[in-house]
């Protein structure tokens, strides 16, 4: 689907949270007094720190949406799959039709999307998802220059943001749940609760970005026909 892409921002809003949540003092605290090195370390611990949510949300949280809702597959990479009953079967005939009249496919690549018992054969299903992303991939090409195409791509954009999120919200509240553990921070109803609502919002996240992600593939394919 598409590049999970983290924001410097994001970087800044986890790092805050992080010092201020989970060790229970505030950012100013962890800096020294002198301005400019304070704006240098914060901006380098923001920018390691995103790329470390990005790495984990590539190789942990997003392994786990396309397990949970996509086959463990990118959506795009099978929404066309006719077997997998993702779109329905005029709508899918009318993208076929149309990836073989504008975009240059054979008709006899594309058949394979078509096929019902594609998903018993492994090398069947393979090149269907290879023909899937093709299409994917030329749409997403022939798009995105587009004001339509401009405003597909911030469901792309949202899909990332709520992964980031998710993960976020996750180990913040991990971390605070194994510092009460620990008993650096006083075990109450209230702690409890606001780390029970910590994980909360990673779950409303992880589902938010299970829809944008929809959301965009759809989208995508949509406005081509």
């Amino acid at each position: 689907m598409a590049q999970i892409k983290l924001a410097e921002g994001e970087g800044d809003f986890f790092l805050q949270l992080f010092v201020h949540d989970v060790r229970g003092i505030t950012i100013d605290s962890t800096l020294t007094d002198n301005t400019i090195i304070d704006f240098i370390v914060f901006i380098v611990l923001s920018y390691v720190l995103g790329h470390v949510l990005q790495f984990l949300v590539k190789y942990a949280t997003e392994p786990m949406l396309k397990k949970f809702f996509w086959k463990g597959r990118f959506l795009s990479e099978i929404f066309l799959i006719g077997a997998y009953r993702l779109c329905g079967k005029e709508e899918l005939l009318r993208y076929v039709n149309l990836a073989e009249s504008e975009l240059g496919f054979q008709k006899e690549d594309l058949s394979v999307l078509l096929d019902p018992e594609v998903i018993t054969d492994e090398s069947k299903e393979k090149k269907a998802m290879q023909v899937c992303s093709a299409i994917y991939y030329s749409l997403d090409a022939k798009k995105r220059d587009s004001s339509l195409g401009q405003w597909v791509q911030l469901e792309s954009t949202f899909y990332s943001l709520f992964l980031n999120l998710s993960l976020s919200f996750l180990v913040l509240a991990v971390a605070d749940l194994v510092t009460i553990l620990l008993k650096h921070i006083e075990f109450t109803g209230s702690a409890l609760l606001l780390r029970l609502f910590s994980l909360a919002l990673a779950a409303v996240f992880f589902f938010l970005a299970k829809e944008r992600g929809e959301r965009y593939v759809k989208a995508l394919f949509g406005s081509s026909v």
